[in-house]
């Protein structure tokens, strides 16, 4: 680990958790779910808007893109007081493609790239899309629109292996409910999984989904354990 994080023993006020992704809408998801697993970093997470197109770059452009939000993330940090620090950065993007050795290889190049620039700091990398973290909790669905069904066909499953999750939400899960999924929905949908009390309980599986509970599990034990 680069000496570059919080020491231990500093408090919260001096470090905050830093959040990208590819809009607002994964970003206040990432922040929600966040926030119901760790409580004490209400007040600690912040956003950055910066483009996040990692997972087909490489080399000199991989270096600078990574660059470039590392850059950001420090910046609104030190806007939070001199001298506070990124203890956690939580870089989210879609694969665009179902899980598999692609994917495991394009995580590992970019959150190596992180680590190597910041020290420390995680690759969130859904597959294909953040829709497939939702269709793990179906009971979640309908506390946002009551019609939102999944059907029993998904149930169950790996829904990383789902090409289109988005189009499930659209075509399978709302077209009959009077108002189809949208993107902007994505945050209402997780914030009705925690507090619905859906969190711990998935119905399928997700091998991102998991890496990132390991990845706040980490973090919390580098960097916010008293």
């Amino acid at each position: 680990m680069s000496g570059r994080h919080p020491k231990r023993g500093k408090g919260r006020a001096h470090s905050v958790v830093v959040i990208a992704g590819e809009d607002r809408n994964d970003r206040e998801s990432l922040k929600i779910l966040l926030e119901e697993k760790r409580p004490g970093l209400r007040g600690s997470i912040v956003q950055i808007r910066d483009t996040v197109r990692l997972h087909r770059a490489t080399g000199t452009n991989l270096t600078k893109r990574v660059r470039s939000i590392i850059n950001k993330a420090e910046g609104v940090a030190e806007k939070h007081g001199p001298g506070t620090r990124v203890a956690c950065l939580y870089v989210h993007e879609d694969f665009d493609a179902v899980d598999g050795p692609a994917h495991v290889e394009a995580h590992r190049r970019v959150e190596q790239e992180i680590h190597r620039q910041l020290g420390h700091g995680h690759y969130v990398l859904a597959v294909a899309e953040m829709e497939a973290w939702m269709l793990l909790f179906p009971e979640a669905l309908p506390a946002v629109m009551q019609a939102w069904k999944l059907p029993a066909k998904r149930l169950g499953k790996d829904t990383g292996r789902f090409p289109d999750p988005k189009g499930i939400l659209m075509r399978e899960v709302s077209k009959a409910a009077g108002r189809r999924y949208s993107k902007s929905d994505a945050p209402a949908v997780f914030r009705a999984i925690v507090e619905g009390g859906h969190l711990e309980k998935p119905r399928g599986m997700n091998s991102p989904w998991k890496r990132f509970w390991q990845d706040v599990e980490k973090c919390g034990q580098e960097h916010f354990r008293r």
